[in-house]
C-alpha cells in the first residue's frame, strides 16, 4: 500500500473521528493539491447545518475552492473514508478533481465505484477503494451501534 495514500487517508479518518464526537455520521474528507499538500479537511456536518448537503466531500470542496480562488481543482485528489454518494461524486467530477481514494464501500448510498461506476461522472476520474477500509468501517459501526442503543433506551 502506498504510504502517502495511507497518510492522507489517516487525515480523513481524523476528520471522521471529529464527526463521531459531534454525533455526526463519521465520514471525513481531505483534498490534496497536485503538489501533495492538504488544501482542505472536512467532516460530515449534516446535523450541525440541518441540511443533507453538508457531506464531508462537499464541505471539503467548498474549502478547497475558496483557498484556490476558483472552482476548478485540477490535478487534486480527494481522500474520503466512505465511498461517495451520487451527489458528492457529481461535485467531485464538476470540480475537476483528478482522483478519489476512499476507505469503506457504501452499499446503501455509494455509487458502486469499485464495481460499475456511472460512466458519465467518472470518465477520466481515477478511483481507488479500500484504503484503510477496516478503520473506516469500525468508526461507522461504532456510530450506528450507539444510535441503536440510544433508540432502545428511548423505547424503555
Amino acid at each position: 500500500m502506498d504510504t502517502k495514500k495511507e497518510q492522507f487517508m489517516q487525515k480523513a479518518l481524523n476528520q471522521a473521528n471529529v464527526a463521531l464526537k459531534k454525533g455526526e455520521v463519521p465520514v471525513g474528507a481531505v483534498i490534496v493539491s497536485p503538489e501533495g499538500t492538504i488544501l482542505a479537511r472536512a467532516h460530515n456536518a449534516i446535523e450541525q447545518h440541518h441540511c443533507q448537503t453538508a457531506h464531508a466531500e462537499a464541505l471539503a470542496i467548498q474549502k478547497a475552492t475558496k483557498k484556490m480562488g476558483g472552482w476548478r481543482l485540477n490535478g487534486c485528489w480527494i481522500y474520503v473514508t466512505l465511498e461517495p454518494c451520487l451527489m458528492c461524486l457529481g461535485l467531485i467530477q464538476l470540480s475537476r478533481i483528478k482522483g478519489i481514494v476512499f476507505g469503506a464501500q457504501s452499499n446503501l448510498f455509494g455509487c458502486k465505484l469499485s464495481d460499475s461506476p456511472p460512466p458519465r461522472y467518472t470518465e477520466g476520474l481515477k478511483i481507488e477503494g479500500g484504503v484503510k477500509a477496516e478503520e473506516s468501517i469500525a468508526l461507522l459501526q461504532a456510530f450506528f451501534k450507539k444510535v441503536r442503543q440510544e433508540k432502545e433506551k428511548g423505547k424503555q
